[in-house]
């Protein structure tokens, strides 16, 4: 089974010959290939070879240009982010600090920024080069808006003028919208709109200020994954239904705090589930075998169900070992369960 028919058969629930592994890879492609950081948002063509040889090398079953490249949106929007040739980037000076800047905020021209129009030259390239699915990474509304304005005003905000919330927000949907369609125009067939900060907010606050806004976004593409950082089981349990009734939501992407099992469940299996490796402390600092033994019971615990994809729980550090990525895809591969 090609990865093409492998990804679209999980994500629609049919039958697949093993589970897609869906691994999250960003800047850690270009470190193996003796990139800086900083090079990934400058070059495309050299970020998008540096994703083609990490894909010959793991032999994974979808890629992208870029895992968080929500900084070169919100740079293009008129944001400051500070690019070092060996950290990720971040935002140095938010764009709005107030209310009144909201009128600063509009949808921007993608390729007149340099690392935006990185993502999308690269998108293409990948495209074009590559026989497997190339996905479309965004930040969800929640996380984008606080990239937009500093968390301790936006949080704020949803609480005593979830007004003004509401307004920042529908324009930063606006601004996703275009940048995924802008993916896509170039080849993207896969939207993961990552919600990285769910965790920090009232279940309700994710309610009002993100799920009712992704049946709009999710109109873009035919599949579309939302990936949720953290623990997040508590929240889950609570708006597990407004999850279901979420149309062309195919998958939810889980980490290692979550329970593969039990969100199956939860989603009565209408919803896949990928994940749940631990990124943060397994495959960075463990060994090939421990690792194998988690992919084995990821695997196990999906109980057979077609729509599983092994996936870490968010984003493969840059820092993590050839052998332990090598393991995780491999894992997948030998299963005999």
């Amino acid at each position: 089974m090609e990865s093409f028919d492998r990804i679209q058969a999980a994500l629609r629930g049919r039958h697949v010959d093993r589970p897609p592994v869906f691994p999250h890879i960003g800047d850690h492609a270009g470190i193996i290939n003796k990139l800086s950081y900083k090079m990934m948002y400058q070059n495309a063509e050299k970020a998008a070879d540096a994703h083609i040889k990490a894909l010959d090398l793991y032999g994974y079953d979808v890629t992208t240009i870029q895992v968080e490249p929500s900084w070169p949106v919100a740079e293009a929007c008129g944001a400051e982010v500070k690019y070092l040739p060996d950290k990720n980037p971040w935002i140095i000076k938010h764009l709005l600090n107030s209310e009144n800047d909201l009128v600063k905020l509009k949808v921007p021209d993608f390729m007149s920024t340099e690392s935006s129009r990185v993502m999308i030259e690269g998108t293409r390239i990948l495209t074009n080069e590559t026989n497997v699915p190339v996905a479309a990474y965004m930040t969800g509304p929640i996380t984008f808006s606080l990239q937009l304005m500093p968390y301790t005003i936006l949080i704020k905000k949803m609480y005593k003028n979830p007004e003004f919330a509401h307004s920042l927000i529908q324009k930063s949907v606006l601004i996703i919208k275009e940048y995924i369609k802008a993916l896509k125009d170039v080849g993207a067939t896969i939207l993961v709109l990552c919600e990285h900060d769910i965790q920090l907010l009232k279940p309700e606050h994710v309610k009002q200020f993100s799920l009712k806004y992704l049946k709009d976004i999710f109109k873009i593409y035919d599949y579309n994954i939302l990936h949720m950082c953290g623990d997040v089981t508590s929240h889950l349990n609570l708006f597990a239904e407004e999850l279901k009734n979420i149309n062309k939501l195919n998958t939810l992407n889980i980490g290692p705090l979550v329970d593969i099992s039990k969100t199956q469940d939860l989603l009565e299996h209408k919803i896949g589930v990928a994940g749940n490796i631990d990124h943060n402390n397994l495959l960075p600092f463990g060994n090939p075998k421990k690792i194998e033994i988690a992919v084995e019971n990821a695997i196990k615990a999906s109980g057979g169900d077609s729509r599983f994809i092994v996936a870490p729980g968010c984003e493969i550090t840059a820092d993590t070992p050839i052998e332990n990525v090598k393991a995780l895809v491999n894992a997948v591969k030998t299963y005999n369960g």
